[in-house]
């Protein structure tokens, strides 16, 4: 019951998909839109993703899966023609004077044409149930795996929109640097030519200039690797803008719930239970073709020449019962045993995947509250260090600090803004990877563990 409602939660993401992509008519190529939402990203993803067409093809293969209980028992049609030629007469002897009977003992040599239809139609198979588990358990298998890969993609997708975010930003705090560090040069040239600076306050402006130019050409490199990656993950094409997503932050205070709605709904975890039941039932299917299996064979066969071995239009019907004692050496025993070995290490490995799945959402959730933490810290800090700065630019301009006071501070500035805003989209990052484990990522409204402030 679990699995199918863990299965069902999967239909509003993929209806998010169909509005974003079908209803609001077809989807604009990037170079006709000005900015592309991580919403539109995840959908294109969606969309276009190897991964996301490989989990469909498998869902389309195990689909197949329920209709082998059926085959088990459903009839068996065989249909054989032959030609046989003759090459002389055939008289069997007799016994002088003895009487005659009618029998003929000469068969006459002849080219006779034959054909038969041989149908088998199984009564009773023990296999049929334990086929039948198989196929409901492929079929939640191959489910689970599908939406396991849609939640990867939409994770792979969120983290790279974020980094491309995040190197954007950090370009921009570089260029202004720069601008700044121009500016400050500026001063000290002109403060030296009035006579109030010395050259060293020049050479340090100029150091700083060298320095944010660097910074510049780091991060415009990052910029276009962040955008190659988000256009590779999303199939977008040509020039595109991106926005900043609105901020969420913890709504729980505790991992309890998140470990809670994670254990019923984390496609893992799911898919791992499925393979556990697809283990039983194939132990079944084993321990089942140990069972005897009742079947009728019915044939009817046509000759164009008669014989007294051979009969046109003859028909025959058999009901039989086959009872497996020993083949091949036991090797369905072996085969049973191996099963059943197979089963202990799945529950085993379920057993240790819930253990993990607790372990590392308890992890996430302290990243995640750690860096919400930080993110408070940061944006003070920076707030802080952009006051400072305006404050001792201003003082060095009528000459009441020094320019190494100044540099020192366009530094400081610098650095809490870039610690701002890589804290900032690391703890999205963050929250999204906590979403991935409870298993609800990409579903809206779905997961209890944040909220939008």
């Amino acid at each position: 019951m679990a699995r199918r409602h863990a299965t069902a939660r999967r239909l509003p993401l993929l209806v998010r998909v169909l509005v974003t992509v079908g209803v609001f008519g077809a989807w604009v190529p990037p170079a006709l839109a000005a900015v592309v939402t991580l919403e539109e990203a995840c959908a294109a993803a969606l969309n276009t993703h190897e991964r996301i067409a490989a989990a469909a093809a498998d869902e389309e293969r195990a689909a197949v899966a329920p209709w082998r209980a059926l085959s088990a028992v459903g009839p068996s049609l065989r249909g054989t023609g032959s030609f046989t030629r003759e090459k002389e007469a055939i008289e069997f002897p007799t016994q002088p004077g003895l009487p005659a009977s009618g029998f003929n003992p000469l068969i006459l040599a002849r080219d006779p044409l034959r054909a038969s239809v041989n149908v088998t139609q199984p009564l009773y198979t023990h296999q049929f149930w334990a086929l039948r588990d198989l196929g409901k358990s492929e079929v939640a298998r191959s489910a689970e795996a599908y939406r396991a890969t849609v939640q990867d993609v939409v994770l792979t997708v969120t983290a790279a929109y974020y980094d491309a975010l995040r190197a954007r930003t950090l370009r921009a705090v570089a260029d202004e640097a720069a601008r700044l560090a121009n500016a400050e040069a500026t001063h000290a040239r002109t403060r030296l030519e009035l006579g109030e600076a010395l050259r060293t306050d020049v050479l340090r402006a100029e150091t700083e200039i060298a320095r944010t130019t660097q910074r510049v050409a780091e991060t415009t490199g990052a910029v276009e690797v962040a955008s190659m990656t988000l256009a590779r993950l999303t199939s977008l094409r040509g020039p595109f803008e991106i926005a900043d997503p609105p901020a969420r932050r913890l709504s729980a205070t505790s991992p309890a719930p998140i470990v809670a709605t994670a254990l019923r709904y984390n496609p893992d975890l799911q898919q791992a239970e499925a393979a556990l039941e697809t283990a039983h039932a194939e132990e079944a299917r084993l321990k089942a073709a140990l069972y005897p299996t009742l079947a009728a064979q019915g044939s009817y066969r046509l000759v164009d020449e008669e014989s007294f071995v051979e009969l046109n239009n003859f028909w025959q019907i058999v009901v039989g019962i086959e009872i497996p004692l020993f083949e091949a050496g036991g090797a369905r025993y072996l085969d049973l045993a191996e099963q059943r070995a197979r089963v202990k290490g799945t529950a085993a490995q379920v057993a240790g995947l819930r253990r993990d799945l607790e372990v590392d959402i308890g992890r996430a959730f302290v990243t995640a509250q750690t860096l919400e933490k930080q993110q408070t810290t940061a944006e003070k800090e920076a707030t802080l260090a952009a006051d400072t700065y305006r404050l001792l630019s201003h003082q060095y301009e009528v000459g009441a600090a020094t320019s190494l006071d100044v540099l020192t501070a366009l530094t400081a500035r610098a650095a809490a803004q870039s610690t701002q805003a890589v804290i900032r989209y690391a703890h999205a990052i963050a929250l999204a990877q906590l979403d991935r484990l409870e298993g609800t990522l990409g579903i809206p409204d779905a997961s209890p563990s944040t909220e939008t402030p």
